[in-house]
């Protein structure tokens, strides 16, 4: 049941609706009319789920052409066309905090571990430059500003993406706002990250369970996206030749 329920609705309304229902007519038309009724009663509960099962026949077909040709199509080439670049997106969020990570000198480390993520912050000189920027305040800055250009567009194309991935999206972004880690400039006299230890530690854990789904969304639509690109392609350079 709960395999079923996880389907998508066009496969559901198949399945429990429109297939038994078709059948039955056919059961019904071709079968049952060849034979006399045994009861006045049985002849009028075979009518009855006739009509009920030519109603729901009906309506199943009337679903398919409105909802599934009509919508579901569309939005499913809608997403294949925008995942890629949502993806892409994702896999720079993880760029940006690997190298996040290198600087914190913990590019190895298991951030959920939090006692050696805590020392590892604990050793950063927060007035020091670091990668061009005057300290780490305004590097840290950076770094949010780049992460929600990126999670804010990602969300922009929420409708295509899936509940767990959009939330995942919304948690980082949350984070992010936090009017001290990321402030941009020195709000508390201390000398290291330790501040900012309890955000950034689930900034990423976060960002590691985003790529976990990227990955897993990814396969499941890696197909029908290699044979969108590839028929892009030969599109294009069709048209670039002309």
């Amino acid at each position: 049941m709960k395999r079923l329920t996880s389907l998508p609705a066009y496969k559901i309304t198949f399945w429990t609706c429109f297939v038994p229902s078709l059948a039955y007519i056919l059961f019904y038309e071709f079968l049952l009319t060849k034979f006399a009724s045994y009861s006045d009663t049985l002849f009028k509960l075979g009518l009855i789920f006739k009509q009920v099962s030519y109603s729901i026949t009906a309506a199943s077909i009337f679903y398919f052409v409105t909802q599934y040709i009509g919508i579901f199509i569309p939005r499913e080439q809608k997403k294949i066309k925008i995942l890629p670049i949502v993806y892409r997106n994702a896999v720079t969020i993880d760029g940006v905090l690997s190298g996040l990570k290198l600087n914190l000198d913990y590019e190895w480390g298991d951030v959920k571990d939090s006692d050696k993520f805590r020392k590892a912050l604990n050793k950063i000189n927060t007035d020091n430059p670091i990668d061009n920027f005057e300290n780490w305040y305004h590097y840290l800055f950076f770094i949010k500003s780049q992460l929600l250009e990126l999670t804010r567009a990602m969300a922009f194309h929420h409708d295509v993406l899936s509940k767990e991935f959009f939330q995942e999206l919304l948690i980082i972004e949350q984070l992010l706002m936090s009017p001290i880690t990321f402030a941009g400039y020195k709000v508390l006299a201390v000398s290291n990250l330790s501040y900012a230890e309890v955000d950034l530690q689930e900034i990423f854990i976060h960002s590691q369970h985003l790529q976990q789904l990227r990955e897993k969304e990814f396969k499941k639509y890696e197909k029908e996206i290699e044979k969108d690109g590839k028929d892009y392609r030969a599109t294009y350079y069709q048209e670039m030749k002309k």
